[in-house]
């Protein structure tokens, strides 16, 4: 999958354009937004089908709904948040594999992470890479979610708090134990390298 290169401008033009409507602008923001959702959803421990399956439900949502959207970070919070609402539903009727653990205290979250740029010996790449999984191993599925959708969406707290069905003090407490984890098991990069690395290039 591929992202796509777009000025702060043109987010912006496209926004006020969905906002009255405008077909185009609802399909620009689907394929400015589709890679994100689809790996949040792929880290909740959903197969792919129903992934796509329920980001499609959510744009046709959005489509034929039309909610109101204060701004392109509300429409960003907007779907994660029904994302997440739809991939419980069809977990609650059974519709995939309870390897997914949608909205209970233990939450299959994973991340995978490719981190490194090409003009890095793939030997070196390797190294690297299984130090920063095994620093994620240190955490808890919900640390990993609560420090996703922090640093990699940008999500704040209060926000965060409403998708993973906890206060904002927890959220918040999630972060910072996640934080600190890192930085016990982490002696070489320092925390704001570290993060960089693992969010700047990944998979799931």
């Amino acid at each position: 999958m591929q992202y796509i290169d777009i000025t702060p401008e043109k987010i912006s033009h496209n926004f006020i354009k969905f906002g009255e409507g405008d077909e185009k602008a609802f399909s620009f923001f689907y394929r400015y937004f589709i890679n994100d959702l689809y790996a949040y959803g792929r880290s909740l421990g959903v197969e792919e089908k129903y992934v796509m399956d329920a980001v499609q439900d959510v744009f046709l949502k959005v489509f034929f709904e039309k909610p109101h959207l204060k701004s392109v970070e509300h429409f960003k919070y907007f779907l994660f948040r029904s994302l997440k609402n739809r991939l419980y539903d069809l977990f609650k009727s059974k519709s995939f594999s309870k390897t997914a653990h949608i909205g209970g205290e233990v939450l299959n979250f994973s991340i995978k992470t490719t981190v490194l740029d090409d003009m890095i010996e793939a030997e070196d790449r390797t190294i690297i890479q299984q130090k920063i999984e095994k620093l994620l191993s240190v955490l808890s599925p919900l640390q990993k979610e609560a420090l996703y959708l922090r640093y990699m969406q940008d999500l704040d707290y209060a926000e965060i708090s409403e998708m993973m069905g906890k206060t904002e003090v927890s959220v918040r407490k999630l972060v910072s134990q996640a934080i600190r984890k890192i930085r016990k098991e982490n002696k070489v990069l320092p925390m704001i390298v570290f993060i960089q690395l693992l969010y700047s290039k990944f998979c799931v």
